[in-house]
């Protein structure tokens, strides 16, 4: 099997979950899987956590793809901050210093609770789809807040999971029209691209080639269906069914919330720049609605797009974002480029470091504050030293005590080191008087174990759980796999010539298979 690039594109929505796994070879050849699992939300304890995890987990489980090579996310654009700002200059290093000052004054929070993310903009395309010459640049702001980002990774780690990337919904759909410009497909240079999903509608506006503008619009699909349940007081899964049927002109008294915030974004946009956007391509869940895409169209009046701009029937309108996802610039390169190529756009919030945040200059009094803590820390260093010597010598005495306590219970009280042979000399005479008095024909209790043990049957295996002496008595508590065992070995003890008086006192069925617990007493026959 040949070498492959693999990239699983996650996309958690509301009312279901999309993946697509993008493969590429190195013969070039690529195929791409599409999943699909709806989730209810009908229901409070449907949006729970926790069942949603479950319901990724097996989700993944099912379509095997916990064994992929790497893992893209997206998180929504109504949970940043996104703006395009403008510099007139090119300097890499200053746009890193500076940015982080402009986000200071744009957004209500404190930086040291933001994770910002930038992306610095080619020069924008003519109609020739030459770049512009151009002093400045453009420079692709995103702020979230960390709490945000932490969240979605603690979310993915309950199920098991970690993304290689995060990226940004409209920036997956960005990629998705960079991905077929690649395959040979007329994109226009000046696009609205709007996916219509369950609860939100996603935006990007890309011109001249660039994204300049992200956003979400808090209006979905599930909108219009709760619309339609109410007007045919119908349950939600009916209303549903229902939408599937309609054409757009017998639903568009719902769909003016999302024209009119479709447009005011238009105009916002357009208001400020020389050119304006001449084509509109809707996507998502949402797509699906007959006629809408030429609808919202030519109500913004825009050129709605098709095959001949490379959105034919094999564009995935329904998985866009995740199959955007899948094709992370910064994962899957271009055919036979080993490099990334300038117009491989795309965000990954989960690298951004605090390395971005603004170095401020350092002033007389932090110098001082700076020395003073120097001073601090090394008084604090000389008095843990101190500190840490007592505590030292300390443990050396306990050790010393509980050494001698050790010394005494082992060789008796009055004992004292040095004395370690004379002690031993005097405990291995005390043990073998012991052993003396519980089998005075031998003198040692180990002939008598091993008479014992020689006496077993060869070819039944027996555990051992307990074997005590008491005297020429020996007391035996096994294991062994049957009851017809359990009789043999009874039959050899009584038949040989080393033991008398052989029973079994107890045998029962243990609690793994095949097992059989038994209790044996044996008297050993004095020579």
């Amino acid at each position: 099997m040949g070498i492959a690039t693999e990239c699983v594109g996650l996309d958690i929505g509301q009312t279901g979950l999309k993946a697509v796994r993008f493969r590429r070879r190195l013969s070039g050849r690529e195929t791409i899987d599409y999943f699909h699992h709806p989730m209810p939300f009908a229901k409070p304890e449907d949006l729970e956590p926790a069942r949603r995890v479950q319901s990724l987990r097996g989700f993944l489980w099912q379509n095997g793809l916990y064994a992929t090579d790497r893992l893209v996310t997206a998180i929504p654009c109504q949970d940043l901050f996104v703006r395009t700002l403008s510099f007139p200059f090119k300097d890499a290093d200053k746009l890193s210093q500076i940015v982080p000052f402009e986000v200071e004054n744009l957004v209500p929070m404190p930086l040291e609770d933001l994770t910002i993310g930038s992306l610095l903009l080619p020069p924008g395309m003519d109609a020739a789809g030459d770049l512009r010459l151009t002093k400045g640049s453009d420079v692709l702001v995103t702020a979230a807040p960390k709490s945000k980002v932490s969240e979605h990774l603690r979310f993915l780690a309950e199920a098991d999971l970690e993304p290689d990337a995060i990226n940004v919904d409209a920036m997956a759909l960005f990629s998705v029209t960079q991905y077929m410009r690649q395959q040979g497909g007329l994109v226009p240079q000046d696009l609205a691209i709007i996916d219509v999903g369950a609860s939100k509608t996603t935006l990007c506006l890309v011109h001249e080639g660039r994204p300049v503008v992200l956003r979400t619009i808090l209006w979905g699909g599930n909108h219009l269906t709760h619309a339609l349940a109410v007007r045919h007081a119908c349950s939600f899964a009916e209303a549903e069914r229902r939408k599937r049927t309609l054409a757009v002109p017998q639903v568009e008294a719902w769909l003016e919330p999302l024209l009119k915030e479709l447009r005011v974004t238009l105009q916002a946009y357009e208001g400020t720049e020389r050119g304006r956007l001449t084509h509109c391509w809707v996507s998502g869940g949402g797509a699906k609605l007959k006629e809408i895409g030429g609808y919202i169209a030519q109500h913004l009046g825009l050129y709605p797009v098709g095959p001949r701009q490379g959105f034919g029937a094999a564009c995935p309108r329904a998985f866009s974002i995740a199959f955007g996802l899948a094709i992370h610039p910064k994962i899957v390169r271009p055919r036979w480029r080993f490099k990334p190529t300038p117009a491989g756009l795309a965000l990954d919030l989960k690298a951004v470091s605090d390395s971005a945040a603004p170095q401020t200059v350092t002033s007389a009094r932090d110098r001082r504050l700076a020395l003073f803590g120097i001073v601090l820390l090394g008084v604090l260093a000389l008095a843990d030293g101190i500190a840490h010597l007592t505590l030292k010598e300390h443990r050396v005495a306990q050790l010393k005590q509980a050494l001698q306590k050790q010394y005494e219970q082992t060789f008796g009280p009055g004992a004292a080191p040095g004395e370690e042979l004379d002690q031993a000399r005097f405990r291995i005479a005390a043990v073998e008087k012991s052993l003396a008095a519980i089998d005075e024909s031998h003198g040692k209790l180990l002939p008598t174990i091993a008479a014992f043990t020689k006496q077993l049957p060869a070819g039944i295996s027996v555990k051992v759980r307990e074997l005590a002496v008491d005297g020429g008595v020996v007391l035996l508590e096994g294991e062994t796999s049957s009851f017809e065992a359990v009789e043999k070995i009874k039959q050899t003890f009584s038949s040989g010539n080393r033991f008398k008086e052989v029973a079994v006192s107890e045998s029962r069925v243990g609690a793994s298979p095949n097992q059989i617990v038994f209790r044996m007493t044996a008297t050993m026959v004095q020579p």
